[in-house]
């Protein structure tokens, strides 16, 4: 009998070891099973906040860009206003010295001009075409269509026109009393354009 308990009570211990073993092995499980969820949710995480972030930083990229476009708008819009009043002054001096038969004051005038912040050309041309004052002097071999070639040389307004992105055109008809003197044009671009070195 005593050999019956023996192999009874070690029966037993050896059930109760191997549920022990169940238990420390479903603790071991039940713990990976935790940590991985753990770490599953810390990558969904960093995930979805690098996702916000990434949304966040172009949608102030777009706005940065919103700003930059609306600055420029309104300094082009400014830099027009400017040229379209100095214009009208202009034409009156050019007009009183082409009247006087004085084009070395014309080429004077845009001489001075052209050293000027912005402005890059200024060109003289009579009403057939002819270049006759001109502060690029390689301009003056040249004919007034192909300088421009869209511009009419009888026009009788002042019109103002964007070349490419930076550069305005100011068209300026030159009026004497009774006929057309000449026309001027300018080209201009704006100093925030264009910054000094």
């Amino acid at each position: 009998m005593d050999q019956f308990e023996n192999n009874s009570t070690a029966a037993s211990n050896s059930r109760g070891m191997s549920r022990e073993r169940k238990i420390m092995l479903g603790l071991v499980v039940a713990l990976l099973i935790v940590a991985v969820g753990m770490y599953g949710w810390k990558v969904a995480a960093v995930e979805a906040v690098e996702n916000r972030l990434a949304q966040v930083e172009a949608q102030q990229a777009e706005a940065h860009a919103q700003l930059i476009g609306q600055a420029k708008q309104l300094d082009d819009r400014r830099a027009e206003e400017a040229l379209n009043l100095f214009s009208i002054p202009f034409a009156w001096a050019v007009r009183r010295e082409l009247i006087a038969g004085n084009l070395n004051q014309v080429d004077q005038y845009f001489g001075q001009l052209v050293q000027m912040r912005g402005f890059k050309s200024a060109v003289l041309a009579k009403p057939d075409g002819k270049v006759i004052v001109a502060s690029d002097r390689k301009k003056l071999a040249e004919t007034f269509s192909s300088l421009y070639p869209d511009v009419d040389p009888n026009s009788n307004e002042i019109k103002l026109e964007k070349v490419g992105n930076e550069i305005f055109r100011a068209i300026i008809p030159i009026l004497g009393l009774n006929k057309h003197l000449g026309l001027v044009v300018l080209e201009y671009m704006p100093p925030a354009a264009h910054p000094p070195q």
